[in-house]
């Protein structure tokens, strides 16, 4: 299937963020961010080896950073122009 690969990541993303409790109070906004998240995830990584670095643990670092990001942003705004 041509589109595992984000289906993977879209899953996967979306299991880190449910378990760490992240909800924006909107369902539908929250799979569109996840979605979202899964093809930046995808851009960033075209290359990357894994067989070498450990896919699991880059998911959720990156994920982890995006809700840290999406926290900051529900609090504060966002500050570019």
């Amino acid at each position: 299937m041509k589109n595992r690969r984000i289906f993977e990541t879209i899953a996967d993303i979306s299991y880190m963020a449910g378990y760490n409790n992240h909800y924006s109070g909107n369902s539908r906004f929250d799979i569109r961010t996840y979605i979202s998240w899964a093809k930046e995830f995808e851009k960033i990584h075209a290359n990357t080896n894994w067989d070498e670095d450990d896919y699991m643990l880059v998911v959720e670092k990156f994920t982890n950073e995006k809700i840290k990001e999406s926290i900051f942003l529900a609090k504060y705004g966002n500050f570019h122009s």
